[in-house]
């Protein structure tokens, strides 16, 4: 399944995750992961589902922020980061599945926050 990947150094691309198998998911991002969903990436995309996967252990394994992550988690406001590549899901019931349209997702996120590179 496609989804939109976001690198710690501002890179976006489209990638193909299994969401059904979390090793799949921990490849895409680099470890175990955890889910994240904020009301402010719900507004931003006008979607309640949309959640970030992030490396779970990033902190302590001493990964660079993400950019695009700490925007969209709000950490300007409450200062705890999101660290470490991430991947974009939607929820579905109990379920994670890649977003609708990948590219028109990447294409918002460039036109939107200054500095991001689609690879």
């Amino acid at each position: 399944m496609k989804t939109v990947k976001v690198t710690t150094d501002n890179k976006v691309s489209i990638i193909d995750v299994d969401f059904s198998d979390f090793k799949s998911i921990q490849q895409a991002i680099g470890g175990s992961f955890e889910t994240v969903h904020t009301q402010l990436m719900a507004d931003y995309f006008k979607n309640p589902s949309v959640i970030m996967l992030v490396d779970e252990e990033g902190l302590v394994k001493g990964l660079s922020e993400n950019a695009l992550g700490c925007a969209l988690y709000g950490t300007a406001r409450h200062g705890y980061p999101i660290v470490g590549d991430l991947i974009f899901g939607i929820v579905v019931g109990e379920d994670i599945v890649g977003p609708e349209n990948p590219e028109a997702m990447i294409e918002r996120l460039i036109g939107t926050f200054i500095g991001l590179k689609r690879v």
